[in-house]
């Protein structure tokens, strides 16, 4: 299975305070890696980088798929023509805030990358 990584932002004050990161499984990458999970994805073989904090050249570099999380960072990757994976952020305002529709989400636009 090819490598993910998965593109953030930038890590929120609370995070920074918590002292956590995506891989840390806290805050908004709970409803994420239940989805990734639900797709089939270990969250774990994921790798994480946050693309106003230093993640543009990692990215640039990454061959495997990448997950462009939020509008921001998604349009900044295309602004790169870097081909991505459009997810809604999981701190995401609305009805997509529902865990089970996040998951929802998760799984169709990920659910065939587990294979």
């Amino acid at each position: 299975m090819t490598e993910i990584l998965i593109v953030g932002e930038r890590r929120s004050p609370k995070a920074r305070k918590m002292r956590v990161r995506w891989e840390d499984e806290a805050l908004a990458a709970v409803p994420l890696f239940a989805g990734l999970r639900a797709a089939g994805i270990d969250p774990g073989a994921c790798r994480f980088v946050n693309w106003f904090e230093g993640g543009k050249g990692a990215t640039r570099k990454h061959r495997g798929r990448i997950v462009g999380l939020g509008k921001k960072v998604q349009r900044a990757l295309s602004a790169e023509g870097i081909h991505h994976v459009p997810l809604i952020h999981p701190a995401a305002r609305g009805s997509i805030r529902l865990r089970e529709r996040y998951i929802a989400h998760v799984v169709g636009m990920l659910g065939s990358e587990a294979s």
